[in-house]
């Protein structure tokens, strides 16, 4: 004979079951999604760190050149990236890039405008990624150029712009400035 309890079987959950884990996954989803937030913010720092490291070995690699070619003193056109004129490189008296302009024609090349760092960036990244431009194009480019001291660009970039890379001619110095701050 069976009894009224054992002729059904159980199935499903009860209620108070699903009750603890919606409390669960509430409590495992208020510690995490801050730690998934953030990495967007990461991405972006590790985004313009690798491009300032990209773009000091590129500098590196023109001083380089620069040593063994010329050794001292600033020099005109001196090809760097190949034999095309699109791989010349203007160097100011220390030795570091200063300007990209194919027929130029300065005794001693500065790097004094945000046009001299914008040919510098393209030279050394010898395309258009990452790109960048001036102040009138900035939303339409990774970087944006400015001539922001002495001799020295800002390249801001376009998804944050509390993130920037910073080339000091005179010293060949690359930094980064990563405040991720929004």
């Amino acid at each position: 004979m069976l009894t009224p309890s054992s002729s059904k079987s159980q199935c499903g959950f009860t209620l108070i079951e699903l009750v603890v884990v919606i409390i669960i996954l509430g409590i495992l989803a208020v510690i995490a999604l801050p730690k998934f937030i953030n990495l967007s913010d990461d991405a972006q720092v590790s985004t313009v760190k690798g491009t300032a490291g990209a773009f000091k070995s590129g500098l590196d690699l023109s001083r380089a050149v620069w040593a063994v070619k010329v050794g001292s003193g600033p020099v005109e056109d001196l090809p760097v990236f190949g034999t095309a004129q699109s791989g010349e490189v203007d160097f100011n008296a220390n030795g570091w890039p200063a300007q990209h302009y194919i027929h130029g024609n300065e005794a001693s090349p500065k790097l004094d405008n945000v046009e001299d760092c914008i040919s510098v960036w393209q030279v050394i990244f010898q395309g258009d990624e990452p790109s960048v431009s001036n102040n009138n194009n900035a939303d339409k480019t990774d970087y944006k150029a400015i001539y922001s001291a002495t001799a020295t660009c800002t390249f801001n970039y376009r998804e944050n712009t509390n993130l920037s890379i910073q080339y000091d001619s005179n010293l060949g110095s690359v930094t980064v400035d990563s405040d991720p701050i929004s």
